[in-house]
């Protein structure tokens, strides 16, 4: 057991390694450490505008929303290896050919990921602020507590989203049957519940050891029951599908690149994975996002303002669409194709935009559900303006393959350098007027450009 997580560590090691280079990767950690430093010194200024509690339930929710995306298992099952693998693609996926259960092969995988990424990501965010503590002669204590909030809520987002993944890969109906029995319940529920619940989820400074023991209970609680009913073995069945493309490519006759379009939701329809792909890196995170505004930023800004800058959150989220539509078609399978990289790109590009629908729709609900109506336009401008921007950025970088942008430490920084400064101006503005934000479309014909650019770039790079 021990010589398979050995193994498994590595085999994560050399994955990350071959696609972003040993040194790029090896220098992430150090990034979010240098991150984790440099906000840091912030923190005397921001807590005079926002409480430290806030601050603390924002870093926890990022990190729980961060365990959701990474421990998705059932979910990556399928997908895997009905788009681009086969049953043996990963360690985890080779029950058939190891003489050890897939529950005990699961289990090495669920370790392996707590680890890999609590030393990837956890311990230099800690690190980072230990440093600070130690420049600005703070207790060793506050560093502690940070290390086990954000240990717990990552434990925590990646037992729930394996847990809801693994039911997701028995049966979809079951698992939209309890998430709509979880929203009625959390919707009625009454306000002591609410107080008893925020108690125990919610860390307002060092966890007790009730705060503690619940998140470990439940973790391993949630894990024990996804690895007991884990489903690894998805049998070849015959499956018989219309000639879809042709329908498809007239629907999208307006395009020249419809017959790609078409692919792009065929490919998308057909993976197991394209609904659970909405709800767990989509829906799931979105919700939490709302929450965190309309529940506990609301009574430090306005709603108008928690509005836009949810409208700014759901156009950074968006920009994963494309991340999705790439994921794993490989510019490999058009090689044989009169096609070049801008071909593909574009037509990924008007993918993009048709599913962006999906959001601005849910961002319409919003408006409505919270009486905020006459604050719709800017939030539009802005959700619009920030998809394509955030969009564009991608494209330029990445290309084609933008999933190898997060941990290649140069492609991740210049990312970063680009979007944060808009994003910083975008939340100053709407805090001095929200309809001021009507004017980020200004960012339609910036990302037009770019766009144009990183046609040619791509194109020139596959020349090579």
């Amino acid at each position: 057991m021990l010589e398979l997580f050995r193994n498994m560590v590595k085999e994560e090691w050399r994955m990350h390694s071959s696609i972003f280079g040993s040194f790029s990767f090896a220098l992430f950690p150090i990034i979010i450490l240098a991150f984790s430093f440099f906000g840091s010194l912030f923190l005397p200024i921001f807590e005079k505008a926002i409480p430290l509690s806030t601050i603390l339930l924002i870093m926890q929710v990022s990190f729980i929303l961060f365990g959701l995306s990474i421990g998705s298992f059932g979910l990556l099952g399928r997908e895997v290896m009905n788009r681009r693998f086969g049953q043996a693609s990963l360690l985890a996926f080779s029950s058939r050919s190891l003489p050890i259960s897939e529950k005990i092969i699961f289990l090495n995988f669920f370790v392996k990921d707590l680890i890999y990424y609590f030393f990837l990501w956890i311990v230099p965010f800690f690190l980072g602020f230990a440093l600070y503590s130690w420049i600005a002669s703070i207790s060793l204590i506050y560093p502690l507590a940070l290390l086990s909030i954000l240990t717990l809520s990552f434990l925590m987002g990646l037992s729930v989203a394996f847990l809801l993944s693994t039911i997701y890969a028995h049966s979809a109906r079951l698992l939209f049957g309890v998430i709509a029995i979880l929203a009625i319940g959390g919707v009625y529920s009454s306000s002591f519940a609410d107080s008893i619940l925020s108690e125990i989820l919610v860390f307002s400074s060092i966890p007790s050891p009730l705060q503690t023991a619940f998140y470990l209970i439940t973790a391993v609680s949630f894990s024990a029951i996804s690895l007991y009913f884990i489903k690894v073995d998805y049998p070849q069945k015959k499956r018989f599908f219309k000639n879809s493309l042709s329908k498809l490519s007239k629907l999208f006759s307006f395009s020249k690149y419809s017959v790609f379009i078409a692919k792009d939701f065929l490919d998308f329809k057909r993976s197991e994975g394209g609904i659970g792909k909405i709800l767990f890196s989509f829906i799931l995170p979105l919700g939490l996002i709302f929450w965190l505004l309309n529940s506990v930023l609301s009574s430090l800004i306005p709603f108008s303002n928690a509005l836009v800058l949810f409208a700014v959150f759901l156009g950074i989220m968006s920009s994963s669409f494309y991340n999705w539509l790439t994921e794993y078609d490989l510019f490999n399978s058009y090689s044989f194709l009169p096609v070049n990289s801008s071909t593909i790109m574009k037509s990924k590009v008007i993918s993009y935009l048709l599913i962006n629908i999906i959001p601005l729709v849910i961002l319409i609900a919003v408006a409505a559900w919270t009486n905020s109506l006459e604050y719709f336009l800017p939030s539009v401008a802005v959700f619009i303006s920030i998809s394509l921007y955030a969009l564009s950025i991608i494209a330029y970088l990445g290309g084609l393959n933008p999933n190898t942008m997060l941990y290649n430490a140069k492609i991740f920084l210049e990312y970063m350098f680009s979007l944060s400064p808009v994003l910083l101006i975008m939340i100053f503005v709407s805090i001095l007027n929200p309809f001021y934000l009507i004017a980020s479309i200004i960012l339609i014909p910036v990302s037009y450009k770019i766009l144009e650019k990183s046609y040619v770039k791509w194109d020139s790079a596959e020349l090579l």
